[in-house]
């Protein structure tokens, strides 16, 4: 028995998050079970408009950037002990513009283009996602689940340690997280957590040292089905944390942010479908990010 519309549109999305670059949130349906043996890739385009670095999401006194962020995600599901498990590898590329109020770093407009930091994700169901084929998953009945991730960000994107704008970040990060939904009829209800673990950045802004406190984040999703191949989505996160060190001296800029937005997610054929989605930010501590995205994203399966 083949899958149909309706339960292609339910997985395509992938059980993962988004996109690495400035601890962005997951999308809606992002955590919900999908077939084992599933190949997927994902294109990404975002519009950013921020007062922070790519690189550090450390906002900088009177900085304003627009940035053409795009992804390549390549993902493949498998069952480990009876769940539903994924590996996933995501590469960003950015182009950016920055420009100061001041001129503490430069006066007039840079720019700045390479490669962003390679992440690679491990998932692992713990509840509610079992390993399914495709022609069991067809027959199944979408159920409340809770599924574990581990994001490792690696420094391997184009950084220059003499440039106050850089595209990779010359650390690494780890990611813990916990993905939770529950459905009501036509609607999924999910709450996800995570914490944001920095390494050490040896390099920063020339030789000086920066390290940062970890950074907690919770977000919620609202989504309903409008039909087989469309839904919408109303999303909200919260984070708070990630205070800075620079050479031995605390920073006092504990970041505390609240992002809302709204999502729909379509599918063109069963294979072939993508989401719009944007979020803004609608409280923010003084020094935090103040960030606002529009997203595309096309995705194939097979």
């Amino acid at each position: 028995m083949g899958l149909t519309t309706a339960r292609k549109a339910s997985y395509t999305a992938l059980t993962l998050a988004m996109v690495p670059l400035m601890g962005w949130a997951d999308n809606a349906r992002d955590w919900q079970n999908l077939p084992t043996d599933l190949n997927m890739l994902f294109g990404y385009y975002s519009r950013v408009d921020t007062n922070t670095p790519i690189d550090t999401s450390l906002p900088i006194d009177g900085l304003s950037l627009n940035a053409d962020v795009y992804i390549l995600r390549l993902a493949r599901s498998f069952a480990v002990d009876g769940r539903n498990s994924a590996i996933q590898i995501l590469q960003p590329y950015a182009d950016l513009s920055a420009s100061f109020d001041n001129a503490r770093y430069f006066s007039g407009t840079k720019h700045n283009g390479g490669m962003g930091d390679t992440q690679v994700v491990l998932v692992h169901n713990i509840f509610g996602g079992p390993a399914l084929s495709k022609e069991e998953f067809a027959k199944a009945t979408p159920e409340t689940f809770l599924t574990g991730a581990v994001w490792v960000t690696t420094p391997t994107g184009d950084y220059d340690k003499n440039r106050v704008i850089n595209i990779g970040a010359n650390r690494w990060v780890f990611k813990p997280e916990l993905g939770f939904g529950t459905p009501f009829g036509p609607t999924w209800l999910e709450v996800n957590t995570w914490v944001s673990l920095f390494g050490d950045n040896d390099d920063y802004q020339g030789d000086r040292k920066l390290e940062q406190k970890p950074l907690y984040a919770v977000e919620g999703h609202y989504s309903y089905t409008i039909n087989r191949a469309l839904w919408a989505s109303l999303d909200a996160t919260y984070s708070r944390g990630g205070e800075t060190k620079i050479d031995g001296d605390w920073q006092d800029n504990k970041q505390e942010n609240t992002l809302v937005g709204a999502s729909m997610g379509f599918m063109l054929s069963p294979q072939f479908g993508g989401m719009l989605a944007y979020t803004d930010t609608v409280a923010e501590r003084t020094g935090s990010p103040d960030v606002a995205t529009w997203t595309v994203r096309m995705q194939y399966v097979w």
